[in-house]
């Protein structure tokens, strides 16, 4: 199997930033090449220019388009679930702040045959960060269908995969219906990593060749928020 038909990859597009949508796209096709790309691209907002230049490059059934500022995770569910579902065995999510930066080592092993390598004992893959619960966070965990009794209140922080960059197995993502359809803007991956550990799924740390919400020097989670600011995913 080719690796174009082991990937999908997302990657979410907003606002008038057309040097992080190059930025991000460039590096894609650059790494991965055109014949291994499996890509579809959600444009939240987006200027006409990086519109035209995203229609101009790929069908129009592997691009989502929104005119109106939806939120992150109702976009994501389009992605995965929407007019043309997922089928691969793994998903792949770029926030458009994100993009690779991998240079071949000695083995030129390409970069998605790492990937593909990490996710052989992983169901989400991508870099592990800790945050405290918040609001009434905890709560609302106990409340969920996926809540399987290791109880928030006995711990203090999540351990997720921040969501600026990410890989899962497409049939546990469908399988919780992951992103939920109540999920808006903040919260989805510490919520994803709080899934993975009621259901004891397997969260590892990959991050190699990807820059994630990175600014304009490569540095990790350290691109300025731009968009909505919404409460985190139940914490009101």
């Amino acid at each position: 199997m080719r690796l174009r038909d082991k990937f999908t990859i997302c990657v979410l597009l907003y606002g008038d930033f057309p040097e992080l949508a190059a930025r991000c796209l460039s590096s894609l096709t650059d790494t991965i090449g055109p014949e291994e790309l499996n890509i579809r691209v959600g444009l939240n907002k987006v200027t006409d220019s990086v519109r035209q230049w995203v229609c101009d490059w790929l069908p129009p059934e592997r691009v989502f388009i929104s005119n109106d500022d939806t939120r992150k995770y109702p976009m994501m569910r389009r992605l995965f679930y929407g007019e043309n579902p997922v089928t691969t065995p793994y998903t792949m999510w770029f926030d458009d702040d994100s993009y690779l930066d991998y240079k071949l080592p000695e083995s030129r092993l390409p970069w998605l045959q790492l990937v593909e390598q990490a996710m052989v004992a992983s169901d989400i893959i991508g870099s592990i960060y800790k945050m405290g619960f918040s609001g009434n966070q905890q709560e609302f965990i106990k409340q969920q269908s996926w809540y399987d009794g290791k109880d928030p209140f006995e711990r203090k922080s999540f351990r997720f995969a921040t969501g600026g960059w990410w890989t899962g197995r497409t049939e546990v993502l469908r399988r919780f219906d992951y992103p939920w359809p109540g999920l808006g803007h903040n919260g989805g991956d510490v919520m994803l990593g709080e899934l993975c550990l009621q259901q004891e799924l397997r969260l590892r740390h990959f991050n190699q060749g990807v820059r994630i919400n990175a600014d304009a020097a490569g540095k990790e989670s350290a691109s300025k928020r731009r968009g909505r600011n919404d409460r985190p995913y139940g914490h009101a």
